[in-house]
């Protein structure tokens, strides 16, 4: 049967609110704003850039162990090294990249991936260029490459990647995504919202429901009249 998650495609921001840690990343583009007002073209070598990125994996990652070794240190170094490239790809949305930008993006990533891990660097890139990068995780990545976008594995280098994005791509034209979302909309922060409404929250409901319904059912016993 085809994949029909975006069928119906909507603007996730509502239930997307409903995520605890949803402020979270509100906070780590706050940090980014910052950066951008203090230092202007230089905001990538502003500390509150690396805040953000911190604040963000911190909270949007915490559980993986390329996250626990996150440092001033070593992300602002990755930054630096970078920077050039990411300045390049500013101009550059999810549905205007084109094949001027794949290699940039893929020798990008991997040195995010290096650092931060395949789910990591995704948000993180994301939140530095929200226009054109879109994050993705484990569920994620498991679900879209059913079908949707197949020879995405796991996400374990930038060709990958760039396989992801090209895929996400062609979705947002086929599905018409643009016209469904309000006027000015951030179109890669969305697709990315609906994925985790759609996937990744709807799976924790799922497996709650399933988790619930497996508990056993307790007993009815009839006392007699004296013992109610």
């Amino acid at each position: 049967m085809r994949d029909k998650l975006y069928d119906e495609f909507y603007d996730p921001s509502q239930e997307f609110s409903r995520e605890p840690r949803a402020f979270c990343y509100e906070l780590a583009t706050q940090f980014i704003k910052q950066a951008k007002d203090i230092s202007g073209k230089d905001w990538y070598a502003d500390i509150n850039t690396i805040k953000g990125i911190l604040l963000l994996l911190y909270t949007w990652n915490f559980a993986a162990k390329e996250t626990k070794k996150l440092n001033f240190q070593n992300v602002g170094e990755l930054i630096r090294n970078t920077k050039d490239d990411l300045k390049f790809l500013e101009k550059y949305s999810i549905r205007t990249a084109d094949n001027t930008v794949w290699n940039v993006i893929k020798q990008v990533f991997d040195l995010f991936r290096n650092l931060l891990g395949q789910t990591g660097g995704s948000k993180a890139l994301s939140l530095l260029n929200p226009e054109l990068f879109v994050m993705w995780d484990t569920a994620i990545r498991k679900r879209l490459k059913r079908e949707l976008i197949p020879g995405i594995m796991n996400g374990q280098s930038g060709e990958y990647y760039v396989i992801f994005l090209k895929g996400i791509q062609k979705i947002i034209e086929e599905y018409r995504i643009a016209e469904k979302l309000p006027q000015n909309s951030v179109i890669a922060k969305k697709v990315d919202e609906y994925h985790y409404v759609r996937i990744v929250m709807n799976k924790k409901v799922v497996g709650r429901k399933k988790k619930e319904d497996s508990k056993p059912k307790p007993t009815k016993i009839d006392l007699p009249d004296n013992l109610r």
